[in-house]
């Protein structure tokens, strides 16, 4: 029980920091893979919220203490807190993942990576996800080609978060905004920009196609 009401706590106090910017470094949130499988989590936010302060050293003890209590059931080396950095009233935290899976676990959100048919067989609807091309295109997933080639990323986002997306891939289709929750935008030829806008409490995926 004490394992669930301290990720719950760490997930809340994360979620408190994500989408808030500080001078000359990323404005937002990102979340980047290499060709390896392993994930990167950078997050940025403000010490001061609106309703309590947050101490560094005490966030910083805190995730460490999680970060040990997870690897401890899941593997050493499943999750690593990198850096808890605080500057100018900002604070970063810098997360590594081994797979899409620890992410998940350790965040309690869905984080999926794998090929389309993959993702096909493990029960995600890619049918019913209206997706653009880069080129602002409307396209339906029956019609890509090479699926086998093709790989996906589905990832969760809760309602007032902002999440850079930073694939080991060229991007090639995403879902479309008008047609979900997420204001949804490509980012050079290898991110997207992800801005979650359901109403407050609601949280939605988003499906990024790239190769």
């Amino acid at each position: 029980m004490r394992k669930v009401i301290s990720a719950l706590l760490l997930l809340t106090l994360i979620l408190g920091l994500t989408g808030c910017g500080r001078e000359k470094a990323p404005e937002i949130t990102s979340l980047s893979f290499n060709k390896e499988g392993e994930i990167s989590h950078h997050i940025v936010g403000k010490t001061d919220q609106s309703y309590y302060q947050i101490e560094t050293a005490d966030l910083e003890s805190f995730a460490a203490s999680r970060v040990e209590e997870y690897c401890a059931d899941s593997g050493e080396g499943s999750v690593t807190l990198k850096a808890v950095e605080e500057k100018n009233g900002s604070i970063m935290l810098d997360f590594g993942y081994a797979s899409a899976e620890d992410y998940s676990s350790f965040n309690h959100r869905i984080l999926y990576m794998g090929s389309l048919e993959e993702a096909a067989n493990n029960g995600y609807e890619l049918e019913a996800v209206p997706l653009v091309s880069v080129d602002g295109q409307a396209v339906e997933i029956g019609y890509i080609e090479d699926w086998g080639k093709k790989q996906i990323v589905v990832l969760e986002t809760k309602s007032g978060e902002e999440m850079l997306v930073n694939l080991p891939g060229k991007t090639l289709y995403a879902n479309q905004s008008a047609h979900s929750g997420q204001d949804v935008s490509f980012v050079g030829k290898k991110s997207v920009k992800i801005s979650n806008q359901e109403d407050e409490g609601a949280r939605a995926l988003s499906y990024i196609i790239y190769q």
